[in-house]
């Protein structure tokens, strides 16, 4: 059952659709009454009302390319888009890094958050004019609501900065009264981001912690949520010394817990929305779903990620290669009770076997080497052999955070089809900030404060460990884990975490987490993702036919099933090797062209303030 119980009631003052500057949106407006002028006679009066425009500025959030996850994937080392392998069917502009300021989701992207930010600036302008009006039982909700409000204008603006035009973007702290408004000029990145940090620092100091709002509801945004993004924002200004103080408080002061033990297999499933370690979701529920919309639109209170991350279509984003086999290859600590699956065979006894692939991957990843664990309703290595065929159709992998494969046979069993999903989606998780606060500390010399808190996420994976044993023992045995015995430094230790650590443990996740890495490790570890496509690029993966060993002892293969191998030597018929995937974005990717988006088509067209 949902968590929250918000319900986002749409405003019909709210001007629908609005880009940052919007041609049609010019000329009604010089056709018709200004709104907002209408609007403060009949709406905007209390705190009721204003209430009401919060829920639309939540119901923005629901537009699938305010984040552009699928093509985020895509667009960095996290999806390989195909129907059929090695050629791609219709490859993504995105996967080939052919995208231009026409792209439709680069135009989209642009103004589904200029819309969240014109939403957000109706209800402080609003709260502004009633405040007041406000009696003092009531200043406790209105400073909540200006919070919010300011959250959101400052996280939609904050989007808009890391991902187009080197953070010049458009700032709109207002809401435009003439034409001319409309066509607002470029603020300078440093601009931006100075904006931004007021709204955030605004929402950090007012807004609620987690489980604390009044009415209960989970869903809202938090404080710890702000906080976050500060300690984000620090840490690409390689400010790692502030970014920690927001990090640490996060983590210490907000009632935020890492999902531990078996806790674990609750992560990215119906029963594990906003667990513990949530700090920012997306809460879909079967209360706001409106079929009166295109299910593209981004207005039917659903989102089809599940079906892009698992249908067969042009649009999906499977797993490439390199992430698959990592996640099967990681190294299960042997003195971890739960990498070790029982069972009764057929003669009655109960048996004892290590898993199959580490508790990590089961979650995050559906391979067919995973014989432990249900997907949709069934063995994994059940599944039919087109599910995971990677030389031909199907997959190689497939990304498990945005599917139903916990309750569902198959997504199109959903109640209105496979592309009306109401799964939510988590945007910041606790283990991100763990990870980049590790990431302060290495970098400011620290290296045992970020192997511990880099271990933090292993043990609760049932992986090995990094480093020496704290007690020195040879065997490298500590209270009750492994490690590795590995001496790390600054240099070895970062490397870990930029090509293991983070990808494995956030892939796919969030907005554009894997992208806005490479922006600042280009600069901080002369490592950006023109270097990472060449490693990429020059690499070889193999799968071949999966065998295993059942319940009874027997022998079977599955031919044509990719099960990832070491090298090719250990694959057993061999089905594919995958030394293609990342050759053409590699051949295309330009920094200056590809490192952000372009200021879009559409606000160069209607805004004559901009060249």
């Amino acid at each position: 059952m949902k968590n929250s119980i918000i319900k986002f009631a749409v405003i019909s003052l709210s001007l629908g659709f609005i880009t940052s500057c919007s041609d049609d949106f010019k000329h009604d407006f010089l056709e018709q009454t200004n709104p907002n002028e209408i609007s403060t006679d009949i709406f905007w009066r209390n705190l009721s009302e204003t209430q009401t425009g919060l829920h639309s500025v939540y119901k923005t959030w629901y537009d699938p390319d305010i984040l552009n996850i699928n093509e985020e994937m895509l667009r960095s080392d996290m999806g390989f888009p195909s129907l059929t392998r090695p050629l791609q069917a219709s490859p993504s502009t995105f996967y080939i890094h052919t995208y231009t300021e026409t792209t439709d989701n680069i135009n989209e992207k642009w103004q589904d958050n200029y819309l969240g930010i014109f939403r957000a600036n109706q209800v402080i302008e609003a709260l502004n004019r009633i405040e007041g009006t406000v009696t003092e039982s009531n200043k406790e909700n209105w400073t909540s609501q200006m919070a919010q409000a300011r959250f959101f204008r400052g996280l939609f603006h904050y989007y808009l900065y890391t991902t187009f035009n080197k953070g010049s973007i458009i700032i709109r702290d207002f809401i435009p009264s003439n034409p001319e408004e409309y066509e607002w000029p470029l603020s300078s990145a440093e601009d931006v981001i100075a904006f931004i940090k007021k709204d955030l620092e605004y929402a950090y100091t007012n807004l609620y912690k987690k489980g604390a709002y009044p009415d209960g509801d989970g869903s809202k945004v938090t404080s710890g949520a702000a906080g976050a993004i500060l300690g984000n924002i620090y840490l690409n200004e390689f400010d790692y010394t502030k970014a920690a103080t927001y990090y640490q408080d996060v983590i210490d002061n907000h009632g935020y817990e890492l999902l531990k033990g078996d806790a674990v297999k609750k992560m990215f499933t119906l029963e594990g929305e906003f667990n513990s370690e949530s700090i920012l979701e997306i809460n879909f529920t079967k209360d706001n779903i409106d079929l009166n919309f295109n299910v593209w639109s981004g207005q039917t209170g659903t989102n089809n990620l599940n079906f892009l991350t698992r249908g067969n279509n042009d649009m999906t984003a499977q797993s490439p290669a390199w992430i698959a086999h990592a996640y099967k290859f990681e190294d299960k600590d042997p003195l971890d009770a739960r990498n070790y699956h029982t069972y009764t065979n057929r003669n009655g006894e109960e048996k004892t076997r290590l898993r199959a692939v580490p508790l990590r991957c089961s979650q995050m990843m559906a391979i067919i080497d995973d014989i432990e664990t249900i997907y949709y309703q069934d063995s994994t290595h059940f599944a039919s052999a087109p599910v995971f065929q990677g030389a031909k159709w199907g997959g190689l992998a497939w990304w498990k955070k945005y599917t139903n494969h916990d309750i569902l046979k198959n997504e199109s069993d959903l109640e209105f089809g496979a592309q009306y999903s109401t799964k939510n989606v988590t945007v910041i998780r606790l283990a991100e900030v763990i990870l980049n606060l590790a990431e302060c500390k290495i970098k400011t010399g620290d290296v045992a404060g970020g192997l511990e808190l880099i271990n933090q996420i292993r043990d609760r994976w049932g992986l090995i460990l990094l480093g020496v044993a704290p007690n020195g023992d040879p065997s490298n045995i500590f209270n009750g884990s492994t490690y590795d015995g590995i001496v790390y430094d600054q240099t070895s230790l970062m490397s870990h975490l930029m090509r293991t650590e983070k990808p494995l443990e956030l892939g796919a996740e969030g907005h554009a987490i894997r992208w806005i890495d490479f922006q600042r490790w280009k600069v901080s570890e002369n490592y950006g993702f023109k270097d990472r496509l060449e490693e990429l690029s020059n690499a070889e993966y193999f799968a071949g036919d999966f065998t295993y060993v059942n319940e009874n002892g027997q022998n079977i293969t599955k031919t044509n099933a990719a099960s990832m191998a070491k090298t090719q030597a250990d694959a057993s018929g061999i089905v594919a090797n995958f030394n293609y995937e990342y050759d053409l974005p590699f051949q295309n990717y330009n920094e200056e062209l590809h490192g952000y988006y372009p200021i879009p088509s559409t606000e160069k067209n209607n805004n004559n303030n901009i060249d």
